[in-house]
């Protein structure tokens, strides 16, 4: 963490850490301090516009079309329906004739 606001905040949490005042006990603890602090506070639209804007292009295999749905998918909260319509309307026109 090098530059800018990961800076302060690594360096921060590096004092803390030698001080001994850290509340960050374990790894999964630090994550989640770094996932708040610099994760998307909306994962849930962000995955919902990544899903929507997902198109099988040229030399995309199914296979990676497909993981990269399922993974997007898993964050947005749609319910079966909508996967099912948003996972057509990705694929190519030439797929769906």
């Amino acid at each position: 963490m090098r530059g800018g606001t990961a800076q302060v905040w690594a360096g921060n949490e590096t004092t803390a850490v030698i001080e001994g005042t850290s509340q960050t006990h374990t790894l999964d603890e630090f994550l989640v301090r770094i996932e708040r602090a610099f994760g998307d506070p909306d994962r849930a639209r962000m995955a919902r516009m990544q899903l929507h804007e997902l198109k099988m292009a040229q030399g995309v295999t199914a296979e990676d079309y497909t993981a990269q749905f399922e993974m997007l998918a898993g964050r947005t909260r749609f319910n079966d329906a909508a996967l099912e319509d948003a996972y057509i309307r990705g694929l190519p026109n030439s797929i769906l004739q």
